[in-house]
């Protein structure tokens, strides 16, 4: 060997005292001839390769299978000083080298440390001297955090702190939609289990009178009332864009008012609900913009005269009474009337069958009353009182609406005094109309 090298000195020196061209084509092969027998005579070498990439290798693990994932990998790059045949890795770089951290003697969440080992995506084979990081410690391991992953369907709720509503209208909380109304999360189980809400932001310059519509993607979790910081990484969302519906309610204040029903003929009505004492004379409601009307009152229901008494109290229930979409703003829930009491007096009279008349009767028919009479109360003022007589009744059954045929019927009874406009009936059983039995036959000349 020590003489093919002398001979190459030899030779080197004899092409530099020659012409240029062929000295230079006498280096390159002088060149060539001695990476060959560099080739020959060191075949192996020693390298260093900087920034390899460390993956964490969980396929078929016990870890893989419990659904655990790596939270905390404090060395994502180190390097890698490796020897082998020149062949093989003159030319490998981090490109192709991954240093892989294996995971399967992971069996819980925690923190573990991973042996090293360092793989080649082309198949060379060489020796690994050491695994280093940049401060040129050796690295046996490295150690890695794994959490538990899970998933949880949480309510989506609307954040309305920077909306303007104009002036006479209000926000209806209760009845904003979101779409979607909930979501799922996905990431470490402590941390997700901590989580129950979503609240999406709508944020709007524009100063809202009527129901809007909006979309967004501000999406903030919340435990409670105290918002997490998630990373990216940690915690992710099967949704972020979200549609927001929001009813926007015009405030009305209305007086209210009730019906009076099944009075007699002559009765004044007006004046008997001028004496009538509500629990309240007005709400304050509000209404979907869009749904608006011109109210001039509120009605909220009717009070049957057949069912006043001296002092009588109704009670109507404002979920009953307010209109589809109207909200009750003043939290009454129920409204009362109550009856006058005062100047008022009551007395009992006896009807007779016989003062009973058949209004709109069938004229094809005979009716025969089987009911002997009736008690009544009559309620008046005291001075209508005073002077009221049984003759001052009068007392109807109305046909109009019957198909009569032969049998006995159940006919409701009407009294009225025509004389007084400030009296009425109630029944002294409490039954709202009292019933007469009556027989209707053919007339003998139908028959025939």
């Amino acid at each position: 060997m020590k003489k093919i090298i002398n001979a190459l000195k030899k030779a080197f020196y004899e092409l530099l005292e020659k012409e240029l061209s062929l000295k230079i084509i006498s280096l390159a092969a002088a060149v060539a001839i001695w990476f060959i027998v560099s080739i020959n005579v060191y075949p192996t070498i020693e390298k260093p390769i900087y920034n390899v990439p460390v993956v964490i290798e969980t396929s078929g693990t016990y870890a893989e299978a419990h659904n655990f994932r790596v939270s905390g990998q404090k060395i994502t790059e180190a390097n890698v000083y490796i020897s082998g045949d020149r062949g093989q890795i003159g030319n490998l770089d981090n490109s192709q080298l991954t240093i892989v951290a294996s995971a399967e003697n992971v069996m819980s969440e925690g923190e573990f440390n991973l042996p090293l080992e360092v793989q080649c995506s082309n198949g060379s084979e060489f020796d690994v001297i050491k695994i280093y990081d940049s401060e040129n410690e050796t690295l046996s391991h490295i150690t890695v955090t794994f959490d538990e992953i899970i998933t949880k369907t949480i309510e989506v709720k609307p954040d309305l702190d920077d909306i303007h509503i104009a002036s006479g209208h209000i926000c209806d909380e209760e009845e904003v939609v979101i779409v979607p109304e909930s979501i799922e999360i996905t990431g470490p189980r402590d941390k997700v289990s901590a989580i129950d809400t979503a609240y999406v932001n709508i944020n709007t310059s524009e100063e809202l009178s009527s129901t809007y519509e909006y979309s967004t993607n501000n999406v903030k979790l919340y435990s409670g009332s105290t918002p997490i910081a998630t990373e990216e990484e940690e915690i992710s969302m099967s949704r972020t864009d979200f549609t927001v519906r929001i009813p926007i309610l015009m405030k009305q204040t209305l007086p209210l008012e009730v019906n009076i029903i099944n009075t007699p003929e002559s009765f004044d009505t007006n004046a008997f609900i001028d004496k009538l004492k509500f629990s309240v004379s007005e709400l304050e409601v509000a209404v979907p913009s869009e749904n608006a009307r011109n109210i001039a009152a509120l009605n909220i229901g009717s009070i049957d005269m057949r069912a006043v008494d001296i002092g009588s109290v109704f009670v109507f229930n404002t979920e009953d009474f307010l209109p589809e979409g109207y909200q009750d703003l003043s939290n009454t829930n129920t409204v009362t009337v109550e009856c006058p009491t005062e100047g008022l007096a009551k007395v009992m009279v006896v009807i007779n069958k016989n003062a009973v008349q058949f209004v709109n009767a069938p004229a094809q028919f005979d009716y025969k009353i089987i009911t002997s009479g009736f008690t009544m109360y009559f309620i008046g003022s005291e001075e209508s009182i005073k002077q009221l007589s049984y003759i001052d009744v009068v007392s109807n059954i109305d046909l109009i609406n019957y198909d009569l045929e032969e049998r006995d019927y159940k006919f409701p009874v009407t009294f009225s005094t025509p004389s007084y406009d400030d009296v009425w009936s109630i029944g002294s059983d409490g039954e709202l109309s009292p019933r007469a039995t009556v027989t209707v036959t053919l007339k003998s000349t139908e028959r025939s």
